[in-house]
């Protein structure tokens, strides 16, 4: 894609500045473009904000899928999580990153929060996922705002 079609699809101009959501990723941007067509997707900055995000966010799903399958059998199950991770099984298995988590392109950066009614779940999400949003965060340049401050 060329410089002024990627400026004319994806940039915002705000107070007559280009600002570029993407500018910051350090992700394979094409390959996400590229999956994006195969899908039949119409690239605009908010569905490729949204692709990126579900893609992190089902990967998290499937990690959290996984400890819950490993773990459901073992009678010690609670307290290993609670040595492991710091929460219990039962709230770990409450997590449910696909709905829990939204984001919106606001003045040019795409900023992921949690929803209203899972805002409760926000220890257990960096508990459990702190590292994997941050470095997230820093390979796509999104912002995740925690209940008021940036991070």
């Amino acid at each position: 894609m060329n410089q002024s079609l990627y400026d004319a699809v994806f940039c915002v101009d705000v107070g007559g500045q280009k600002i570029d959501p993407f500018a910051a990723a350090t992700i394979d941007f094409g390959r996400v473009i590229g999956d994006m067509k195969l899908g039949g997707y119409e690239i605009t900055s908010l569905h490729v904000a949204e692709f990126i995000v579900l893609h992190w966010l089902d990967d998290i799903r499937k990690n959290k899928t996984q400890l819950i399958h490993d773990t459901m059998d073992m009678d010690n199950r609670d307290d290993f999580c609670r040595q492991k991770y710091g929460l219990s099984w039962k709230d770990i298995d409450a997590l449910d990153p696909t709905s829990d988590f939204e984001f919106d392109l606001k003045s040019g950066q795409v900023i992921l929060f949690l929803a209203h009614d899972a805002q409760y779940k926000e220890d257990a999400y960096m508990k459990m996922f702190g590292q994997e949003l941050n470095r997230f965060c820093q390979e796509t340049g999104f912002l995740y705002t925690k209940l008021g401050e940036a991070i």
